[in-house]
């Protein structure tokens, strides 16, 4: 084998690779997002109305414009409750608070304002878990309390909490105990490692 012929095959083995390494990667997601729609009261949508999110537990808080269509998307949130506010010229400030927002989740708060002053709020508690539209994956999320205290046989660390996700394998170890004692163990996901 010429110079040129191994030059191209560690070339192709090295794109390979990283194409691999890629796809596993992407595969985490630490976020959620907030996604709505903003309506006066005949239906019609109210354009560039001011978003406020607030997160209720840290009280960080952040804010975005509706678009044209009265639509706005609040990527990149970090999982916990929070209150949203929208505030438009001509319409009463609304506020929907106890907004859950979980990893890898398009939770939806529409609004619909009502004509009034500036001065006036509109309060709505959020009371029910909705029923997620806005995406079509399937995932699962173990609480920090579920990690904390529930009984796992055997062996105590994030490895033996995937087998509580549906449609996982029961873990396995990696290698025997002579060739590595402090082995890892191995669990499938609806058939993807």
């Amino acid at each position: 084998m010429g110079k040129t012929a191994r030059f191209v095959f560690a070339t192709i083995l090295l794109v390979s690779l990283l194409t691999i390494c890629e796809a596993t990667a992407t595969a985490q997601v630490l976020y959620g997002s907030i996604v709505g729609i903003i309506e006066d009261p005949s239906g019609a949508v109210v354009p560039n109305a001011t978003v406020t999110i607030r997160n209720t537990q840290t009280g960080a808080s952040r804010e975005i414009a509706a678009d044209e269509q009265g639509r706005f998307s609040i990527p990149n949130v970090v999982p916990g409750r929070y209150d949203l506010t929208v505030r438009a010229a001509g319409f009463r400030a609304e506020t929907q608070t106890g907004i859950e927002v979980t990893i890898n989740t398009v939770t939806r708060a529409d609004f619909r304002l009502e004509v009034g002053t500036v001065a006036e709020t509109v309060n709505v508690q959020a009371s029910a878990v909705q029923l997620q539209t806005d995406k079509s994956d399937v995932r699962s999320e173990i609480s920090a309390t579920a990690v904390t205290n529930l009984p796992l046989p055997n062996y105590r660390n994030y490895q033996s909490l995937i087998n509580l996700v549906p449609g996982a394998t029961p873990a396995d170890f990696q290698n025997a105990v002579v060739d590595t004692p402090a082995r890892a163990l191995t669990t499938n996901i609806n058939g993807t490692a």
